[in-house]
């Protein structure tokens, strides 16, 4: 009797295995033809959109279904191709990794994400000393701190923690909450940021040490690691790209140990399929559980704002993607957990967010949208606009210095110092108000609101930056040559005969 029963339950798990399997089956049924729709939408969006390399990777609960790179490592050297363990700069996909360690403490009961931060760093205070008591570990996850978006911690250059905390402590002390805690979604590294301290101050470790110990390790994650801060680069990794004026060219960039938890961390398609199967298999490693499957279930539980711990959470899809000024990254979970790809990128693009997407449409047996280059320009719209400007004003200031030239060799005007005059002096007054007042605008208040210490440092859209940098040369010899020509030029009295 016994053993029928033993009999039974096995027939029972197969059936249910085959099921399992099956289903996942039906969702990448048609295997080799999909395969090559995936690698045709890869290269041809690598195509039109001039993207030197990608990588990509396709898993199941079983493990990697596909994975393979595509192009080069740095445009410079076309012999040096992509594979599935080139590593790539994630920016903000290192974000999930983060929440899995925030998890992990609340599972071993260092913390719950229901404790108000202040609670781990007891120098946490805004402005508004009782709002920001309010904001609890669980708001820094979901991005409802009311924190604003602006803050970042990108120009804290030291490793050293208290240093850290110091000059962190000093930007948040004059901020104000863009809204209650909870009541808004409000995105910003900064709350990642803070994770990272909280993890350094539960764990008392080095927030680097703990994620290799406790993440990257267990999923043999070898490749995977915080390496930019120190200068630290592994053998077959990209180099960082992005349009400059049109033109795709190699960009450096150097983050901080600061910023690690939300946008420091390299890894490959290889390691992040390792990642993506331990989270479809409900937390399950080779060596144990990383998580707890409700701990999962957690954090793909999506607020009114449609957003989970770090996590987009759709209807029928959870994402994550990352940005950097020469790298982009997009993470893709079905939402019956059935399968998963990553996407990753050494060029600054939105179209890696949206290749992610016509992917997952292939994957389900979809039809990929049309990514066209019209909708991606490779200029800045801003920077077009800034550009036109100062063209403008550069004509007006060759047109004025010509005309002023000309009139002076042909006597028609004089150099002297102009009489008082209230007319003259208000419209030397507007032009002095007008120039330090963009001036001010641009080298002040536009880094201010962009989150950067000076215009210099704003590297997210380098046309923009550079931009600027002309259109304030031009419009600062725009100004002077006015000022001058109202203040000594004079048109000489003709002397009429009689």
């Amino acid at each position: 009797m016994i053993k029928k029963i033993i009999v039974l339950i096995t027939s029972i798990l197969c059936i249910l295995l085959i099921m399992s399997t099956d289903k996942v089956m039906a969702t990448i049924s048609d295997r080799d033809e999909k395969i090559k729709l995936i690698e045709v939408e890869i290269e041809s969006n690598m195509k039109k959109h001039d993207i030197p390399g990608m990588a990509f990777a396709l898993v199941d609960s079983n493990g990697i279904i596909y994975s393979k790179g595509f192009g080069v490592l740095d445009i410079r050297d076309d012999t040096q191709q992509i594979d599935e363990n080139t590593n790539f700069n994630l920016g903000s996909l290192s974000k999930v990794f983060t929440t899995v360690a925030i998890m992990q403490l609340q599972e071993k009961e260092f913390l719950s994400i229901e404790d108000p931060v202040v609670d781990h760093l007891p120098w946490f205070k805004t402005k508004d000393a009782f709002m920001s008591n309010q904001i609890t570990i669980k708001h820094l996850l979901n991005h409802s701190s009311g924190l604003p978006s602006r803050l970042n911690v990108h120009d804290v250059k030291s490793v050293d923690r208290r240093e850290i905390i110091e000059q962190i402590s000093e930007k948040l002390g004059n901020v104000m909450l863009a809204a209650k805690p909870g009541e808004t979604f409000e995105y910003t590294n900064m709350n990642t940021d803070l994770l990272q301290l909280i993890i350094e101050e539960v764990s008392g470790v080095r927030f680097t040490k703990y994620m290799d110990e406790n993440i990257f390790k267990p999923l043999g994650m070898n490749r995977t690691g915080y390496f930019t801060f120190d200068n630290h680069h592994l053998s077959n990794t990209a180099m960082a790209h992005r349009y400059q004026w049109s033109k795709i060219k190699p960009y450096e960039e150097k983050l901080v140990y600061a910023t690690s938890s939300s946008a420091g961390l390299s890894s490959n398609a290889t390691d992040l399929a390792k990642f993506m199967k331990c989270l479809l298999n409900g937390g399950i490693t080779p060596t144990g559980n990383l998580i707890r499957s409700n701990s999962i279930t957690e954090i793909f539980k999506a607020n009114e704002y449609g957003v989970g711990y770090n996590w987009y959470v759709y209807p029928h899809n959870m994402y994550m993607e990352g940005g950097l000024s020469g790298f982009t990254s997009t993470m893709v979970l079905s939402s019956d957990k059935s399968f998963g790809l990553v996407l990753l990128s050494n060029s600054k693009q939105d179209i890696t967010y949206h290749s992610g997407f016509n992917l997952f449409r292939i994957v389900e047996g979809g039809t990929p949208k049309p990514l066209l280059g019209k909708d991606f320009p490779k200029v800045n719209a801003a920077a077009k606009i800034i550009l036109g400007i100062t063209i403008f004003i550069f004509i007006m200031l060759i047109s004025v210095l010509g005309s002023t030239c000309y009139s002076l060799a042909k006597g028609r005007h004089r150099v002297a110092f102009a009489k008082f005059s209230f007319s003259r002096f208000c419209v030397i007054t507007f032009i002095l108000v007008l120039y330090f007042g963009v001036m001010y605008y641009i080298y002040v208040l536009l880094p201010f609101y962009v989150g950067v210490p000076s215009l210099f440092n704003f590297k997210k859209e380098p046309d923009v930056t550079s931009g600027l940098i002309i259109f304030s040369i031009v419009h600062t010899l725009f100004s002077i040559v006015l000022f001058l020509k109202i203040l000594i030029i004079h048109k000489v009295k003709q002397i009429q005969s009689v």
